[in-house]
């Protein structure tokens, strides 16, 4: 099995070097998954890294992947040759083609942009398909427990983005075409959510499409090449598809969710529906554990928007719940309202809205309340002033919390630190103190 770095057709070289480095890195996750996945990152970017190089890359990539400890799985990708041989000898070989006359003319050498050249470079602006948080490139994770309305959520998203209509506090922006990906429902269960989702929008947009996963024989996961050739069909028919929403990561993929093999496979594709500008929302549930999402972290690492539901108990309804944005790269100061938290739920067939309420903050203990007692005394007779709030040093707090007893900086002078530090951060995440550096004041 030769894994080429080089491709035959040269004026493909940059995206076909590309797609072949994903090869690489999946070929080596592939051959041994017992393994940890950031070690066959590594030595796949090595052994791209050899094409490059100048000299021998020898003692690099065998150095390196010695360290790794993979040698012994490589075995069987490298048909049975020395696994070190093998790599070094396709990277060598890429190495001479690319720094080769011929192709130096296609994909000419250059060095990374300056200040001045960025600013200079003209690049699309987004397209936004629902708010400003939800465009053609965007690559959205959206994660909820069991049973709280994701699907019923993400198909209304879905068609009134398509309808370029708006929904909860987010603008619509135009009409478009959007596939829904259904790798849990029956096709039954999924016509009725559909036409419930359409009945509340209040139109049948004609952009939108779904798709069940019963309605593909032989249906594969995307995680493999068949799955991803099977979709790309889907797309193909649509023609101009915008948007993507993939229900749920757990039923589309195979493999054990907890590792990072599944994803990784997975991501190559990806990366190319964000070059053709096709969005993605990938759905995924939480564990045991409600308040992240089931398995690995490392999803959300390539991922600009992570949106998550948690649940809200509301009388007379059982879809309600706190949607909050925890990771949000296309947030700028002019777009925070698109991004703040609100309580959403489906109320009498129709969605409602509001503003999310803190979640109430953890009062001090009964000694946190005795250091807050010492930073009042403290703050009666100083001059200093934050944003209209009398501040205070730490050295008068510390000073004032001596006095009263509750620390002692002469004979404990680490435990006094430590005992400051641990409440003075209580009184901070119970929002009772505000601080800036040695400063610290009511709230």
């Amino acid at each position: 099995m030769a894994l080429n770095l080089v491709p035959e057709d040269d004026d493909e070289l940059s995206a076909a070097t590309e797609q072949r480095l994903d090869d690489l890195r999946n070929a080596l996750i592939a051959s041994a998954p017992g393994q940890k996945l950031f070690t066959f990152q590594h030595g796949a970017i090595l052994a791209f890294a050899c094409a490059h190089a100048e000299g021998d890359p020898r003692g690099i990539v065998s150095e390196r992947l010695e360290k790794l400890a993979i040698a012994d799985n490589l075995v069987g990708l490298a048909g049975g040759q020395n696994p070190f041989q093998h790599i070094l000898s396709e990277a060598s070989r890429a190495r001479r083609a690319l720094t080769s006359p011929r192709v130096a003319d296609i994909v000419p050498l250059r060095a990374p942009l300056t200040i001045a050249e960025w600013t200079a470079r003209e690049l699309p602006a987004p397209d936004f398909l629902m708010g400003k948080w939800m465009t053609t490139t965007s690559r959205i994770l959206q994660v909820a427990p069991t049973g709280i309305g994701k699907t019923t959520l993400v198909l209304h998203l879905g068609m009134a983005a398509s309808a370029g209509m708006d929904f909860l506090h987010w603008s619509g922006c135009r009409p478009c075409k959007i596939l829904y990906v259904d790798g849990e429902m029956s096709r039954r269960l999924l016509k009725q959510r559909i036409l419930d989702a359409a009945r509340r929008l209040g139109c049948e947009p004609t952009g939108f499409h779904a798709l069940s996963h019963e309605d593909i024989s032989d249906f594969h996961p995307l995680n493999t090449s068949q799955g991803q050739d099977q979709l790309e069909r889907e797309i193909a028919k649509i023609g101009d598809l915008d948007f993507l929403i993939f229900d749920s990561v757990m039923c589309l993929l195979i493999g054990d969710m907890k590792e990072e093999a599944p994803w990784a496979q997975v991501m190559p594709w990806v990366r190319s529906l964000t070059r053709r500008n096709i969005g993605q929302m990938w759905v995924n549930h939480t564990g045991h554990d409600e308040s992240r999402q089931y398995g690995t972290k490392t999803r959300e690492w390539q991922m600009d928007t992570v949106l998550f539901q948690e649940p809200v108990k509301r009388e007379g309804t059982d879809v309600s719940f706190n949607l909050e944005f925890r990771k949000a790269r296309e947030r700028t100061p002019a777009t925070r309202s698109d991004f703040r938290p609100v309580r959403v739920a489906l109320v009498d067939d129709a969605w409602k809205y509001e503003d999310a309420q803190p979640t109430p903050k953890k009062p001090p203990s009964p000694l946190g309340l005795k250091f807050l007692d010492a930073l009042r005394n403290a703050l009666i007779d100083s001059q200093m002033v934050v944003d209209g709030r009398k501040a205070v040093g730490c050295d008068a707090w510390q000073a004032e919390c001596v006095r009263l007893g509750l620390i002692d900086k002469k004979q404990k002078p680490d435990s006094a630190r430590a005992m400051f530090s641990r409440y003075r951060r209580e009184l901070i995440a119970a929002a009772r103190i505000g601080c800036d550096g040695d400063l610290s004041w009511l709230i």
